[in-house]
Order: C-alpha cells, then structure tokens, then sequence
C-alpha cells in the first residue's frame, strides 16, 4: 500500500470518529423580545448559551430542557429543536433547542455568576459558538422583527 493512501485513510477514519469523541451539548435558546438569554459560569469571563453535556442516551433536546431548568430554575413550556443552528467546536457539538417558557430566570449560584438578556447586537465577551448560533437564528427567522 503506498504511502498516499495510507495518509487518505487516517483522514477518513478522523472525519468518522470526529463526532464519536465529541461532547453533545444541549444549548437551550430563550428568546424575550428580540434577545437571547446568555449565562455566564463560575469563574468564566465569556457569556454562553445555557445549557449543558448530555447524559449517555439523553436526547440533547431533554439536555437543553434538563440544564435549563438546573441552572436558572426555568421550566419549559415547548422545547423545538433547530439543527440549523447546531455548532461543532474543539469539545463540543452544540446541539440548539428554542424554549419556550414563562419564568424568570433565577440564578443557581453553585454553576453560574449571571446571566443577561443579550440584543445580539452589544459587544460582549461570549465563547464563539453563541455569534454562530445568533447568526443562524437571525439568518432563519428574521428576530429583528418577532420572537420564534
């Protein structure tokens, strides 16, 4: 076998294995009018999207709902989710779900330090994967003009 095929091979088995060593996470979307409910965790200085890892065979839809309710106290109403926004990072495979819910978020102070009510528009310290989400959001459903 030469050398170039053997080099092909370990890219094909790379991109296979890729999404098998990546952590789903369930990013759970909150929209309030026109923004995005951000969190920022214990010790961290960038903002995210809540949310969390998926347990082995959890749905990242139940993740989203799950996390959501375990950091802020917000119970879902309707949970969808939008693959079009799903993000892969370095460790994770952001997996979005739009929520719906009529509580107020309250803080669990053992994971999170605050949250804020972002206008997508403010320029804030945030991890990557929440300008790729907000981009998709706005790119789909036009949230300068209606919440989902």
């Amino acid at each position: 076998m030469d050398k170039s095929f053997k080099g092909f091979n370990k890219i094909i088995i790379k991109i296979l294995t890729e999404d098998i060593n990546m952590r789903i996470r369930g990013d759970a979307v909150v929209l309030r009018e026109g923004k995005l409910l951000l969190v920022r965790d214990k010790g961290e200085k960038n903002f995210s999207i809540p949310g969390g890892g998926a347990y082995k065979k959890e749905p990242s839809l139940a993740a989203s709902v799950r996390e959501l309710y375990e950091e802020l106290k917000m119970t879902a109403f309707e949970a969808k989710r939008l693959n079009i926004c799903d993000y892969k990072g370095h460790y994770n495979k952001h997996e979005v779900v739009l929520i719906k819910t009529h509580d107020e978020p309250v803080i669990n102070s053992k994971e999170l330090d605050e949250f804020i009510w972002w206008n997508m528009k403010d320029d804030i310290r945030k991890f990557p994967h929440v300008d790729y989400i907000a981009e998709r959001l706005n790119e789909e459903y036009n949230l300068n003009s209606k919440d989902l």
